[in-house]
């Protein structure tokens, strides 16, 4: 399966931030145990503050979600003035429609995860939804935001590898920060301590302004972005993505830490993906 968490940031004015973080394995379940480490997991729309992410059936979900994304951007999904919720029916509306044209021996469970924003600035507020098929139908669940940074939701078989990274970042002195939630995915992700999980973390979020965006992740030195190592030189002179190490400390491409940036203390023990 997977390795995948949504987490909240939250400072002294309340939430500040969503994301949804992912690692790149795909498997393929026979005696060989193949992977590839290149899989797309999660999308960020450029036009909405709308960020989704999927475990389960990768085909499936990897496609319809890239088709609805690109929907939503092209604003044919929904209104313009849509609030999260309506963003997030009109996604399972889609998933619903595309997942009725497979071939029924085809139709496996997933878990499509949404986070999304109303409104701006600090009187926004985030929203966090599941949509679930399984052999039972379709299942929705909303999520309640807590009120400090951490992990809000785990899922995949690489959860319970999170949560013991989690465990010993929140009880660290970094604990109860998005630096540490997020540095206790990489490291969960880094020790393969689930072989279905690994390839480089993929990260996209929402601000309390503007559209969601994607982050890119230094990961062993090797800058990538949506799980995929990007060439060196290829970037061009308009690019808008910010960049973020294992310690989510903010980086150029190469890894250097960016002119006013916060440097974060990794503790003893932890923070072994640094990258």
């Amino acid at each position: 399966m997977t390795a995948f968490a949504a987490l909240i940031g939250v400072d002294q004015r309340g939430p500040a931030s969503l994301y949804l973080a992912s690692d790149s394995r795909v498997s393929w379940a026979d005696s060989d145990f193949r992977t590839w480490d290149y899989g797309r997991k999660v999308f960020a729309s450029g036009r909405y503050p709308d960020v989704v992410g999927y475990v389960g059936d990768v085909l499936f979900a990897s496609l319809a979600l890239g088709q609805i994304v690109a929907q939503l951007d092209a604003g044919v999904l929904v209104q313009d003035d849509a609030e999260p919720n309506e963003r997030f029916d009109a996604i399972g509306r889609a998933l619903r429609t595309s997942f009725g044209g497979l071939p029924q021996q085809e139709q496996r469970s997933f878990w499509v995860v949404y986070g999304g924003r109303a409104g701006e600035g600090m009187s926004c507020s985030f929203t966090l939804a599941v949509l679930v098929r399984s052999g039972s139908g379709w299942q929705e669940r909303r999520i309640d935001m807590p009120q400090c940074s951490s992990h809000v939701l785990l899922l995949g078989s690489g959860a319970t590898e999170i949560d013991r990274w989690d465990s010993w970042w929140r009880s660290s002195t970094q604990g109860r920060t998005t630096r540490a939630a997020f540095s206790a995915f990489c490291d969960a992700v880094s020790d393969e301590g689930d072989r279905h999980t690994g390839g480089a973390p993929q990260l996209v979020g929402v601000y309390r302004v503007g559209a969601a965006r994607p982050f890119g992740v230094l990961w062993k030195g090797v800058p990538h972005l949506f799980g995929l190592p990007v060439a060196p030189g290829s970037a061009g002179s308009h690019t808008n993505v910010e960049w973020r190490n294992s310690l989510f400390e903010r980086v150029a491409r190469d890894g250097s830490l960016l002119p006013g940036a916060q440097r974060h203390h990794a503790p003893k023990g932890l923070g072994g993906a640094r990258g």
